[in-house]
């Protein structure tokens, strides 16, 4: 062989083993690609979802406080209606002296007084209101119980009362009126 041959021969096995060094680093260049482009798609794919999630929770949390301050709104006009309603009450009580029909209901508290405590109890009122009470058998007492009217009643020995004082319904009332009015809504 010659030196010329040798030198082909040498060329042809360099081109040759070039040629196969750049298909195997060809090879692991695309495998490297791939890896890559899998690991990139995967890691957008988390993003997304994490982005996704928290979007939701945002979306959940914002609703959340919509929904409650929504609430906080109605149970604020809820309340300015009871108390509207009761304070109509009141002032409707508040004025029972001024009724027609005022010695009428006395009446009716003494009967239900000696009802309650017996037919000896002593009946307490204002000097307004006793004038407007027949004692019917039992005693009346002289005495201011409530500015705005109504009867106190105690029992013979003394052990048992009764407020039935404008006071004292009103606030009765109101209670009720409270009451019926949540549990009409639904509380």
């Amino acid at each position: 062989m010659s030196l010329e041959e040798i030198l082909k021969d040498i060329e042809l096995r360099g081109k040759q083993e070039l040629d196969e060094l750049r298909l195997y680093y060809g090879k692991k260049l695309e495998d490297l690609q791939a890896r890559q482009e899998r690991t990139l798609n995967a890691q957008t794919e988390k993003i997304r979802k994490s982005t996704d999630e928290e979007k939701r929770t945002a979306e959940r949390t914002i609703i959340s406080s919509a929904e409650m301050e929504a609430l906080n709104i109605l149970r604020s006009r809820e309340g300015s209606l009871v108390e509207e309603a009761a304070a109509k009450a009141e002032l409707y009580l508040k004025n029972m002296r001024d009724r027609k029909d005022y010695p009428e209901i006395l009446a009716k508290m003494v009967e239900i007084s000696k009802k309650t405590l017996g037919t000896d109890c002593r009946i307490i009122a204002s000097k307004e209101d006793s004038s407007k009470i027949s004692a019917g058998g039992g005693k009346i007492f002289v005495k201011e119980v409530d500015p705005y009217g109504g009867i106190k009643a105690e029992s013979a020995d003394g052990t048992r009362e009764l407020d039935l004082t404008v006071k004292a319904i009103v606030s009765e009332l109101r209670e009720r009126i409270v009451s019926q009015f949540y549990q009409h809504l639904g509380e």
